[in-house]
């Protein structure tokens, strides 16, 4: 796989600091969401359906660029076009943004939600700029062509052409789910200690 060097200043440094920690720097976020959740039942109404939709995007989106998204270090074989790279150039962070969303309205709980909200428009706003200098670097003209007509995070529907652009052949679904095997049990821990931490503190303040 291609490991070019990537330019840029401090945002794309910082963004690779992130990219390397992705799965660990959340976790202090994510422990005291769980601790200090509040039952509101318009916010499981409205989250857990969002949580859904956003591991479903995620596993949508891995078909179509393989298990690479578990990597320490930023490599690609190949620019990955099709499926939600159709629509989206980042369906992986739209889809996580989704899940973000719908866990912080489970949660229930402001304060930790604008902490969480800060901290992921930082991680985002570094990562996204790291990896597309990276596969500017890398794939120079198509990555130019493909970010001309798709945008960012606002779906675009895709022409034909557009479809068809990807020719490598995509990982089937059971290769997807396995991929994304711990993401899904973590979403599902988390949203079982968020029920538990709700229901606990509801009956104490009953």
């Amino acid at each position: 796989m291609n490991e070019s060097p990537i330019p840029g200043g401090l945002r794309e440094r910082i963004g690779g600091f992130f990219f390397r920690w992705r799965d660990i720097l959340p976790v202090p976020i994510a422990l005291l969401l769980m601790a200090r959740a509040k039952f509101r039942p318009l916010g499981w109404l409205l989250g857990l359906p969002l949580v859904v939709a956003g591991e479903m995007l995620r596993l949508a989106s891995i078909r179509h660029i393989g298990p690479t998204t578990r990597t320490r270090e930023i490599c690609a074989d190949r620019l990955v076009t099709s499926g939600p790279y159709a629509w989206v150039r980042h369906p992986l962070y739209l889809a996580n943004a989704m899940k973000v969303a719908g866990l912080l309205l489970c949660a229930g709980n402001l304060p930790v939600g604008i902490v969480a909200t800060i901290f992921y428009i930082v991680e985002f706003s570094t990562m996204i700029p790291y990896e597309e200098a990276f596969l500017k670097n890398t794939f120079p003209e198509s990555f130019e062509s493909w970010a001309a007509r798709t945008p960012a995070f606002i779906p675009r529907r895709p022409d034909e052409a557009d479809e068809a652009a990807e020719t490598h052949p995509k990982w089937d679904w059971n290769e997807s789910f396995r991929s994304e095997r711990r993401t899904f049990m973590s979403t599902c821990l988390i949203l079982s200690v968020l029920a538990a931490s709700c229901l606990l503190r509801r009956e104490k303040t009953a």
